[in-house]
């Protein structure tokens, strides 16, 4: 089983170069990408955020904080609808929701089952778990995840979009050029965006009341939930901490795996010019 696991990773897609000299070239360039590739996007967002593009990055952590308060509000049993500024949802759990949830990720990990993609087996249950345990927890402490969810839930979902830079060479995200680099910078800038703020000076987090919505979720979590200003601080930069170690991780996992790629085609283009001698 394992062999075969490990025979399916080192195989090409038709799109692939076919001879073994394009083979092993293609190859040593993925590792050149892969050495580089994530840790200068994480370098060049934290270093743009600090400038005036800030603003733009901010857009994009926009679109994935409300998704983080849709999504969480999901996982929790609730309706939610995200939208620019504001994401809307039910102020009561439904277990219609609950049950929509968990049907889609277990779909999602029948059809990991049947591709025989294990990694994405174990992630759906670990997800269904995490999910089914949110549901113990009691309203007031659902409605204050909901509300951590926004810049939790973009410090997530952007670790998401950067992992997309390893997609199987057979996905078709890997085969778009454009795509496979742009959610990375994307992740990468969204997830600086976040960090950068939390990670600094207390006077830079917005308190106060964002003009036709609502409190700030800094607010929302102090003055509504109970929260100090240092246990926000502190699970957000846990939260952060976290995705840091799932990045390193798929980092080394996808130096490991191309450079092992690396290796098999150079042999087997040795034994190919072995043969021919």
């Amino acid at each position: 089983m394992a062999a075969a696991a490990l025979s399916k990773a080192l195989s090409f897609d038709a799109f692939s170069p076919s001879t073994p000299a394009d083979l092993q070239k293609s190859a040593s360039k993925e590792l050149k990408y892969r050495i580089f590739a994530l840790p200068l996007a994480l370098l060049l967002a934290r270093l743009l955020t600090g400038t005036g593009f800030d603003m733009a990055a901010g857009m994009l952590a926009m679109v994935v904080h409300e998704s983080g308060h849709a999504i969480t509000s999901w996982f929790t049993g609730r309706w939610a609808v995200p939208m620019l500024w504001v994401t809307m949802h039910g102020d009561t759990h439904s277990w219609l929701v609950v049950s929509i949830v968990i049907a889609a990720i277990g779909f999602g990990g029948f059809v990991a089952w049947q591709t025989q993609h294990w990694g994405w087996v174990c992630a759906a249950a670990a997800l269904l778990i995490f999910v089914l345990s949110l549901q113990s927890l009691t309203p007031f402490k659902q409605e204050a995840l909901i509300v951590f969810g926004g810049d939790g839930g973009a410090m997530v979902l952007a670790t998401i979009l950067m992992t997309t830079f390893y997609a199987p060479r057979d996905s078709a995200l890997y085969k778009s050029w454009g795509l496979r680099w742009g959610l990375l910078v994307i992740g990468a800038l969204a997830f600086m965006h976040v960090f950068r703020l939390w990670s600094g000076p207390y006077e830079n987090i917005p308190f106060g009341e964002i003009e036709g919505v609502n409190l700030s979720d800094p607010s929302l979590l102090t003055t509504m939930y109970g929260w100090s200003i240092l246990q926000l601080v502190d699970r957000y930069l846990l939260l952060a901490k976290v995705c840091f170690s799932a990045l390193a991780a798929i980092y080394a996992w996808g130096l490991v795996s191309a450079y092992l790629e690396t290796r098999s085609l150079a042999n087997q283009k040795e034994a190919t010019s072995t043969a021919v001698a």
